[in-house]
C-alpha cells in the first residue's frame, strides 16, 4: 500500500470513535501510513452514506469526518469508484450543509438585519420567506419527541397509554405532509403549520420547531433546518 492507493474496510470493522458503528466497505484514498496505521480519505460514495447524525456528532466531537485511520490489517487495496473531484465537490456540499458559518450566513441573508435573535418581527421576516421557498407537500417528521410524549419515552409513563394516544395525537415518529403555512406565530413555538399524517391522513397543526424535512438532500431540508438551529439558539 502506498499513498493514493484506494482501500477499502473489511468487513466486521467497527468505527473506532462509535463502537457500534460498522463501517465495513467504507472506501477511500490513503494519505498517510505511519507504522501499522493508515488514514485515508472518505471518497464521494462513502460520504454520500454517511448519516445525518455521524457528521452532525463528528463536527460537534471535533472528530475528522472526512478521514479515517485504521489498523493496515483492517483495510484492503481495491478499485477506485470515483475521481478527487467528485471527493472535493461532495465534501463542499456538506461543509455547506451543516458548518456553523454556512448556516449563520443563510440565516443572515434571510433577516436582513444586526439584531438576529427571535423576535415578533424577525418571525415574520422567516414567516414569509419560508412560505414563499418552503415546497407544499414535502415530508415532514419529528426532529425529537414533541411535548406531550416526553413524560412516555423520558419519564417511564405507561407504555400501552402512549401507543393509544399516538392514534389520535401526533407522534415524532409520523411522517406528515406540509399543506400549509398558518397566518399565525406563536409566542414561544414561532411559525405554526398544518400537516397531514401519511399512514392515516389526519391534521394537525404543529410547531416548525419541532420539524425537519425527510429528504436530506433536498433545498427545503436547508430551510427548514437553518430556522429550527435559529429558534433554538437566538431565543
Amino acid at each position: 500500500m502506498k499513498i493514493g492507493d484506494s482501500i477499502k474496510v473489511k468487513q466486521g470493522v467497527f468505527s473506532p470513535d462509535y463502537a457500534d458503528l460498522d463501517i465495513g466497505d467504507w472506501q477511500g484514498r490513503i494519505v498517510e501510513i505511519d507504522n501499522n496505521i493508515v488514514t485515508f480519505e472518505l471518497d464521494s460514495i462513502t460520504l454520500s452514506q454517511l448519516s445525518e447524525n455521524y457528521i452532525i456528532e463528528s463536527l460537534v466531537e471535533d472528530f475528522e469526518w472526512t478521514l479515517l485511520s485504521l489498523e493496515l490489517s483492517e483495510v484492503e487495496i481495491t478499485q477506485p469508484q470515483d475521481s478527487k473531484d467528485d471527493v472535493l465537490q461532495k465534501q463542499n456540499k456538506i461543509n455547506s450543509k451543516y458548518s456553523c458559518e454556512e448556516e449563520e450566513k443563510r440565516i443572515s441573508e434571510i433577516l436582513d438585519t444586526q439584531d438576529a435573535f427571535v423576535s415578533e418581527t424577525n418571525l415574520r421576516k422567516y414567516y414569509n420567506y419560508l412560505k414563499n421557498n418552503v415546497q407544499i407537500f414535502c415530508v415532514l417528521t419529528g426532529m425529537e419527541d414533541f411535548d406531550w410524549e416526553e413524560p412516555y419515552i423520558i419519564g417511564g409513563w405507561s407504555k400501552s397509554e402512549y401507543e393509544k394516544k399516538k392514534l389520535t395525537k401526533p407522534s415524532y415518529t409520523d411522517h406528515f405532509i406540509l399543506v400549509e403555512f398558518i397566518d399565525k406565530i406563536d409566542d414561544w413555538k414561532g411559525i405554526i403549520v398544518k400537516v397531514k399524517r401519511i399512514s392515516d391522513e389526519k391534521m394537525f397543526d404543529l410547531p416548525l420547531w419541532d420539524l425537519k424535512i425527510v429528504d436530506t438532500d433536498s433545498s427545503d431540508y436547508l430551510l427548514v433546518s437553518d430556522y429550527s438551529s435559529w429558534m433554538t439558539n437566538y431565543q
